[in-house]
């Protein structure tokens, strides 16, 4: 994902699903899509 990506914050919360991604992001509300929380882009 990069900027601009129409992906990011586009997520939904979901209710105990966690507050890190799978790579052991930190999961920012609202969400990105996918499995990969990328921030600062």
């Amino acid at each position: 994902m990069g900027a601009g990506s129409p992906a990011l914050g586009a997520g939904v919360p979901v209710p105990e699903g966690g507050d890190r991604d799978f790579y052991g992001h930190p999961v920012p509300d609202p969400p990105n899509r996918g499995a990969y929380q990328e921030h600062g882009v």
